[in-house]
């Protein structure tokens, strides 16, 4: 027996064939294993992200912190979590980096590598750990802005990662070209590897999940000969590594203001599209729901029919919107919704007619809010512009809890918003109202809910591409919707849009348009997304607005 063991050790030293099937079966099988585990559970919008899991460095790592994010309940679960992540991630890793040794380059003993990955794998844990955290906010707010915000970042920082693991001094020195590649190479693999889950018919996930796996050992193939072949490193001095790192970071979290990054610029007056409508207008009124961190200061064009701005101050004695700061819009859904409640009745009365919603992003939260949770009669049309689709796919508990789903995440992200407070003077807070009352009322919002059809009120959705990239290509919208390329906004900018809108305020006739680059980037954007939390695991979540979750399913709009 020890014969055949020593043949079978020699075989593999001096048949390249024979390591490299190896390497391929060994990067194959675990995304295989995990496709079967995720499809069987029922975990089908998070599919996309399995093939990640032998992915090169840094986006195997990234796979692993996403999931601990999201799927821990407390922080002695954190801890076994993280730990069992990063023993895992090293073991796999020693194990491929092994198989893609290059015969012509003597290889270290394997417990020499295994404590090399062992300690890179922690390492590169705690250096992603703010960038999972961000695609967490992605996942709770739905907004292409955060989730550009995670990926950005990653890819800038990956060809400095890469040779983690592998080399000692992977720190050091310039990366070289064919690194570089490499990693540009593995993100659009595994971007045309979740496409083609989609894709295929249901009983090919596991094939092709193994298939882009087996890509991904390939990869590795290359990535190790790349560090440990390449004739010579520029800068050999310089650490490239740690002032890469450190210079994404401060551009992200100290100069740059990731609300404005998030499109949610101050409206420092009513829109000129607004305008525009009103001009066109035959007397419809129509309430005009702004977004997160806009502002209105009380021009007379916001409290002239037949378009009126929604006011997060609610109405004067007069019964006109007050003005309102940036900071009330970061008010609870509740608070909202009641006052828009009060607006719409005051419409109704003054007009004695019903009215039109036009919600745009955290404005289709309140009016989506309201019409679920309050009698909305006076109410008989709402267009969702650039309205945040499948959002509340996470949670955290709390500050005053000591356990609950995502409870370390939360105090990460509490970490970061301070951090933005401090060096750019931001309100903002991962415990705001707002998304406080997201969270909590997050099955009102996942998967299709927000584009489903509601008794009585005719609907439309106005959205932008670039928020493809946030919904999964299982979102079939149950209501006309106008794709619109263009970035998260207001989107009637645009005269196709703008046209549409307006012939739905005044008719109620829904023109709906569809464009090739949604679905597109819908399939690109899935292998970059956090997994979604289960709505009935969550006990937070097993009644809200007084409707049982216990047979929860996200893509299926309620009988109403």
């Amino acid at each position: 027996m020890s014969a055949v063991v020593r043949g079978w050790r020699r075989r593999m030293r001096e048949s390249p064939r024979v390591r490299l099937a190896l390497l391929i079966i060994l990067a194959a099988v675990p995304a295989g294993i995990e496709a079967a585990v995720v499809r069987g559970t029922g975990f089908t919008t998070t599919i996309s992200l399995v093939p990640h899991i032998t992915a090169v460095w840094p986006y195997g790592t990234f796979h692993d912190l996403l999931w601990v994010m999201v799927y821990h309940r407390s922080w002695a679960g954190f801890v076994g979590e993280s730990l069992a992540a990063i023993g895992t991630r090293a073991l796999l890793c020693t194990g491929l980096i092994a198989l893609a040794w290059p015969p012509e380059r003597e290889r270290p003993q394997l417990s020499r590598l295994l404590l090399r990955n062992l300690g890179f794998s922690a390492l590169l844990g705690a250096i992603l750990s703010p960038w999972a955290a961000l695609g967490v906010v992605a996942s709770e707010v739905s907004v292409s802005w955060y989730l550009a915000g995670e990926l950005i970042p990653l890819l800038i920082m990956a060809p400095v990662l890469q040779r983690g693991g592998i080399v000692p001094g992977w720190w050091r020195g310039l990366p070289p070209l064919g690194t570089v590649v490499l990693s540009l190479v593995n993100v659009v693999t595994l971007t045309a590897g979740s496409a083609l889950m989609w894709w295929a018919p249901p009983r090919w996930i596991v094939p092709i999940a193994a298939l882009v796996g087996g890509v991904n050992g390939i990869l590795w193939r290359y990535a190790v000969r790349t560090a440990l072949l390449h004739p010579g490193v520029r800068w050999k001095r310089v650490p490239v590594s740690p002032i890469v790192i450190v210079s994404v970071a401060v551009l992200v979290f100290v100069v740059a203001d990731l609300t404005l990054l998030g499109g949610h610029g101050r409206e420092q007056r009513e829109p000129d599209p607004i305008a525009e409508l009103e001009a066109a207008s035959d007397g419809h009124p129509a309430i005009f729901l702004a977004g997160y961190d806009s502002d209105y200061t009380g021009e007379p064009s916001g409290r002239t029919l037949p378009v009126l701005r929604f006011s997060y101050r609610g109405l004067d004695r007069d019964g006109h919107p007050r003005p309102y700061p940036a900071l009330a819009t970061h008010q609870s859904l509740s608070t909202s919704a009641t006052l828009l409640a009060r607006q719409v009745e005051q419409v109704n009365r003054r007009t004695g007619r019903p009215v039109a919603l036009l919600a745009e992003s955290e404005g289709a939260f309140v009016a989506h809010f309201y019409l679920q949770t309050m009698p909305h009669p006076g109410v008989d049309r709402v267009a969702y512009l650039s309205p945040p689709i499948r959002a509340g796919r996470i949670y955290y508990p709390p500050q005053d809890r000591n356990a609950g789903w995502g409870i370390a995440t939360g105090w990460e992200l509490r970490a970061i918003f301070a951090i933005l407070s401090a060096t750019n003077g931001l309100p903002n807070s991962a415990d705001e109202p707002f998304i406080r009352s997201l969270m909590d009322s997050a099955p009102l919002f996942r998967g299709n809910r927000l584009l489903c059809p509601e008794r009585g009120v005719k609907t439309i959705a106005f959205l932008p591409t670039s928020d493809a990239i946030t919904v999964s290509p299982s979102i079939h919208p149950r209501v006309p919707v106008v794709e619109v390329t263009a970035v998260h906004g207001i989107l009637i900018d645009d005269p196709s849009a703008r046209r549409r809108l307006s012939v739905f305020i005044e008719s109620g006739r829904q023109e709906q348009r569809r464009v090739w680059g949604y679905a597109a980037l819908q399939w690109a954007g899935a292998a970059w997304q956090a997994p979604s939390l289960r709505v009935p695991w969550n006990p937070a979540w097993r009644a809200v607005a007084g409707r049982s979750n216990q047979n929860f399913k996200p893509d299926e709009c309620p009988a109403r």
